[in-house]
């Protein structure tokens, strides 16, 4: 079992300062993705899987890693908080909650069916079926919608929204959200005018969306909120 420790977050947020690059990069501080940069923390061998975080955690990161930020610097300070919090989530975090925790985080950036939300935010099974169909409706109609990223992004809300409650679906419906999160910073930058104003609507939307994470691990008691 890997072992966190002060040591291991201070190199963590020391590698955090140097930057993060979009996909999996070398192992060299300033030039690594996050999950990378856990592993150099830990002493790992170059690689995304840390080992020690939940698979539809890992996938979330990964998802927001790779989206469109203005910078390695705003990359790596807007999932400060949450590269730190995730840490020790594997076997402990309840995935399939988790999933439907994400999908509510972005299903505010979108009109969904009151069935779709009432089983997010109650994952009760007798409503699943008509859910997951009222969700495809409405990735359908999303489809339709005149900016494709924002459609983009709604269909991947929409398909987050119809997560069955299940540990093994959790990966993929968690990244679904967080895809979402991306489609929606890249419209926003699409949408604005001048670059510096849409590099900054960018990157605040997926802080924000990060920021979501951690209150949702926060609030689920996962062992790496307690080094925030």
């Amino acid at each position: 079992m890997t072992q966190i420790t002060r040591e291991t977050i201070d190199k963590i947020h020391a590698l955090l300062d140097q930057g993060l690059v979009q996909g999996l990069g070398q192992p060299v501080p300033g030039q690594m993705c996050v999950e990378a940069a856990i592993n150099y923390a830990l002493g790992h061998p170059h690689g995304d899987d840390p080992g020690c975080v939940a698979p539809s955690l890992r996938r979330l990161k990964i998802t927001l890693n790779d989206s469109n930020w203005s910078s390695n610097a705003a990359r790596a300070e807007g999932m400060r908080r949450l590269a730190i919090a995730q840490l020790g989530s594997k076997d402990v975090l309840d995935e399939g909650l988790f999933a439907r925790k994400c999908a509510l985080s972005v299903a505010h950036l979108w009109k969904i069916p009151d069935i779709v939300r009432h089983y997010l935010e109650t994952g009760d099974e007798s409503i699943r079926l008509e859910a997951r169909l009222r969700a495809d409706d409405a990735a359908a109609d999303a489809a339709d919608a005149a900016d494709a990223a924002y459609a983009y992004a709604a269909a991947a809300a929409y398909a987050a929204a119809a997560a069955a409650y299940a540990a093994d679906a959790a990966y993929a419906y968690a990244a679904a959200a967080a895809y979402a999160a991306a489609a929606a910073a890249y419209a926003a930058a699409r949408a604005t005018a001048r670059a510096s104003y849409a590099d900054a609507d960018s990157d605040k939307i997926l802080s924000d969306f990060a920021e979501s994470i951690v209150q949702i691990l926060i609030e689920m008691k996962a062992p790496g909120v307690r080094w925030l």
